[in-house]
């Protein structure tokens, strides 16, 4: 995660706890006139706080976006990167391998074959 990434989720979760305490504070003197008539002289703040949230959730949006962003970007350039590398090893395994030249069929000695009416286990007697 980037510094920045780290920042803006520290200052929101930071904005959500100082806005569950003061809710909590407000619930627990709801029966408490005076503080909630001292309460309100904080108004402009509470609404300068709130636009503060509102930022810093846009921020946090923005960020979020970005970062999707320069994933695809990675992503992309590292599939182009893989690509690249199986046509340097396709091209290496090419060049290792032996062009095989194809031989012609030998044909075999021509042999004498025995005649037709003298049958394999009958010998020639050629006096």
């Amino acid at each position: 995660m980037s510094n920045s990434r780290k920042t803006i989720w520290i200052a929101f979760a930071t904005f959500m706890l100082i806005q569950l305490g003061s809710s909590y504070l407000t619930y627990k003197n709801q029966n408490n006139m005076s503080f909630l008539m001292e309460m309100k002289s904080y108004l402009p703040y509470m609404l300068y706080f709130s636009i503060v949230g509102l930022v810093l959730f846009l921020l946090s949006f923005m960020v979020y976006q970005l970062d999707g962003l320069k994933a695809k970007k990675q992503i992309a350039k590292l599939e182009q990167d893989k690509n690249e590398l199986k046509a340097k090893l396709f091209d290496m395994q090419e060049s290792q391998t032996p062009e095989i030249v194809p031989t012609p069929l030998l044909k075999p000695p021509s042999e004498t074959l025995p005649e037709e009416g003298i049958s394999d286990n009958e010998s020639v007697d050629s006096d």
